[in-house]
């Protein structure tokens, strides 16, 4: 296998090599063909390329002795540890992260405590890139797409809409009206998870529960016995979906982070629920502001607070989450102008958005959103400063580049990986999935 796959590195490119890498490293092998890491015998690093790149720059270590067990590996670069994707025992497959500077490579194998520890000889240089580019998705001449799987420099993309990670930093994405994809780790293919049909028909937002074991989909429609919220699990590998929740025009969701409560929405009245894991029933707690209240509800990483966007109307509330209740309390006018579709950067209420979607947290609690009409991407601070962040606003295309000088077309949805320091964007009427790179 190991002869074949170097035998391929210099035949193919990177991003579909590494995706092979990624699939034989992922099967499921017997314990006769399981390479194991042998602590008698040296780890040794003979190369590693590239010697140099910015966040998420896809690198292979070669060597002898790395085993097969991801779960034994930890890699540094200038001693901040590098996201492992696959090992398979003479070849290791990883990506830079954010801010690693110019030091050495080390590589650790074995149990805590136990660990052998090798560095590589030569230094990696960091280097430092603030950008918007192109992850997946293209357009054919006459700017027409289709829903296409495989390998990710020939897939696309229909409706792009809403993005969330698994535990390992895949992406599932929702297309509006069409069904959920799926974008491996190591972003070298895509597939469909799921298509659109049987009363699940516009599904409009995702959330995992903390364990991973279930994935909440939104589903907007306008029948009081009709799909609410529906789920997945792995099971299925998260392919086939169960009625949760049964009500009225639900356009969005989420499930507190760390305590896996689940709060979903109805437009029609700008109401708000919780669901009961233990009755299994819904408990309402409060109207928004009025009714046709289009909103999603986005937990920040601590659970404490939530953002409640108000699409439609164009701004935002900040709601806290009550520990002992267990539940969102009465939500505040956090940012925006309440029913003023505009762009102005500002303070608080001052600030405008037209049509702000999915946002995204740092590790700092700033929130960016995709404020879709505007064609740009907005930084709220937890003070409600909001700035420009990336595109420009007004101004629909689409254009890689700097981040004020690149262009997007209606962007809907957006994650973070605080990992690769990287934003992940759908980019929806440029049928793209693209990725924005911050030092």
């Amino acid at each position: 296998m190991i002869r074949i796959l170097k035998w391929l590195r210099g035949s193919l490119p990177f991003a579909v090599f590494g995706g092979m890498l990624l699939a034989a490293c992922s099967k499921k092998e017997s314990s006769d063909t399981l390479v194991k890491f042998d602590p008698s015998k040296p780890v040794t690093i003979s190369r590693f390329t590239p010697d140099s790149g910015g966040v998420g720059t896809q690198m292979l270590i070669y060597g002898s002795n790395f085993g097969s067990d991801r779960n034994l590996v930890k890699v540094f670069i200038n001693g901040k540890p590098a996201p492992v994707i696959g090992v398979k025992d003479t070849i290791m497959y990883v990506l830079v992260p954010s801010r690693a500077g110019e030091g050495k490579l080390t590589l650790q194998i074995g149990k805590e405590g136990d660990a052998k520890e090798v560095v590589a000889a030569g230094d990696f240089k960091y280097l430092f890139n603030q950008s918007v580019g192109t992850l997946a998705g293209f357009t054919d001449k006459d700017g027409k797409t289709a829903i296409v799987d495989g390998e990710i420099a020939k897939a696309q993309f229909e409706e792009p809409y809403w993005l969330t990670f698994d535990q390992h930093k895949n992406i599932y994405m929702l297309e509006e009206y069409r069904g959920m994809r799926f974008i491996d780790s190591a972003r070298t293919y895509v597939k469909t998870m799921f298509r659109t049909g049987n009363g699940l028909d516009r599904p409009r937002t995702l959330a995992f529960n903390p364990t991973w074991d279930t994935l909440y989909v939104t589903n907007d429609q306008w029948d009081d016995r009709g799909l609410s919220t529906a789920v997945l699990t792995p099971a299925t590998g998260f392919t086939k979906w169960n009625a949760l929740i049964l009500s009225k025009t639900t356009n969005g969701g989420d499930a507190n982070p760390i305590t896996g409560d689940f709060f979903f929405n109805s437009y029609s009245k700008g109401e708000m629920f919780k669901w009961d894991r233990q009755s299994r029933s819904t408990k309402f707690m409060y109207r928004v502001d009025d009714v046709d209240w289009e909103f999603n509800i986005q937990f920040a990483p601590s659970g404490d607070f939530a953002y409640i966007v108000v699409v439609n109307k164009s701004y935002i509330l900040r709601t806290r989450f009550n520990k002992e209740t267990g539940t969102l309390e009465a939500p505040v006018h956090f940012v925006g102008g309440r029913g003023q579709h505009d762009y102005r950067d500002g303070i608080g209420v001052d600030a405008r958005f037209n049509h702000p979607h999915q946002g995204t947290f740092d590790k700092d609690n700033n929130f960016y959103v995709a404020d879709a009409e505007n064609h740009c991407i907005r930084k709220i601070s937890p003070e409600g400063v909001v700035s420009t962040f990336a595109g420009r606003p007004r101004e629909r295309g689409y254009a890689d580049g700097p981040l004020r000088k690149a262009q997007f077309n209606l962007p809907r949805g957006i994650v973070y990986d605080d990992a690769t320091a990287t934003f992940y964007v759908a980019d929806q009427v440029n049928r793209r999935i693209r990725t924005i790179s911050v030092e």
